[in-house]
Formats: structure tokens, sequence, C-alpha cells
């Protein structure tokens, strides 16, 4: 009985060190790394507004970004909107950025979206997506592009941009607050 009981603690002690490497945190390498700016879990309050229709909505959002496998960044965001409406309460979504070497750009995908949206670090802890950035591009009605900028003083600040009348308008705002 002493012998079998070496042998499990004998075990335990070698393969406590393969199980740590098999648990160890995602991290992000290259150009990914850039982003980690935005890692983290996010809370505050936004604004919708339409200047097409004049509709007007307050919501709260939660977002979070982990790192995950081969230096993915993961996003949930969720919205509750306040006045609910018929055509609006809440909105989730599940999304990641990659980065592509051959094009030198970071892609937005939706987890159930087949559109990959061309993304870029336009400033420092400034991060746009929606418009394209590899190729010359004239905005169209309607086209909108969503600009994330982290301040100085660790505040999440994020516009939601449409093109109207030759112009971009803000139809979104919203201020975040890392909570972790």
């Amino acid at each position: 009985m002493k012998h079998r009981s070496f042998r499990i603690v004998l075990m335990a002690v070698l393969l406590l060190p393969i199980s740590a490497v098999a648990v160890q945190t995602p991290v992000l390498d290259g150009e990914m790394k850039k982003l980690e700016f935005l890692v983290g879990e996010w809370k505050g309050e936004g604004r919708e507004h339409w200047p097409m229709d004049l509709s007007d909505y307050a919501f709260t959002q939660k977002t979070k970004i982990e790192i995950k496998k081969n230096s993915l960044l993961r996003i949930k965001d969720e919205r509750e909107y306040k006045p609910v409406s018929a055509l609006l309460h809440s909105s989730n979504l599940d999304a990641s950025i990659s980065y592509d070497e051959e094009s030198k750009l970071y892609s937005w995908k939706g987890r159930d979206s087949k559109v990959i949206l061309e993304a870029k670090l336009i400033a420092d802890k400034t991060f746009q997506f929606g418009v394209p950035f590899s190729v010359p591009f004239e905005p169209e009605r309607r086209n909108q592009r969503t600009t994330i900028r982290i301040t100085d003083a660790g505040e999440w600040h994020e516009t939601n941009e449409i093109w109207y009348a030759g112009n971009w308008f803000v139809v979104k705002k919203s201020l975040l607050k890392k909570v972790k």
C-alpha cells in the first residue's frame, strides 16, 4: 500500500509542471500586442441619435475583450436601450479581431457573420473598423465606421458614424470605464 501511495504522489509531482503549461493564459504577439489596451471588462452608458429620423435612445453598455488562442481578441458587447421600443431594446455582439500579415491590417469579424471588416490602429490607443483601408475609399450613403479610443485617463470613448449627405455624422457615442 505504501508503495502505491508513493507512486501516486510521484506521478502528481511529475505531472504538475505539464498541467501548469497546459493552462497558461494566452498572450498577444506581433501586431496584436499593440491592441492590448482594449483587453478587459468595460461598463458605461451611451446615446444613439439618428439625425435623419430624429430618433434618440440612451443605452447601457458592457463590453468584454479577452485574449484567445493564436493571438486573437474576442469581443462580447451587450447593450440595453432606454426607452425600450418595439424595434430597439437590446443588442449583443460577439466578434473577434485578428491580424493579417499579408494585408498588414487587422480584421473585425462578427461570430455569425461572413463579412470581415478591415480595421486599423489609426493613432495611439485609437482603433477603427468598418471602412476599407487597403484600397482607395470614397464613402457612400450609409457607410459606417466605428472608432474606439482609450484616453489617458483610461476611459473608453466609442463613436459610430454614418456617411450621409457628404458628411460623417455621429449616430452612437458611449463612454465606458474599465471594471476588470
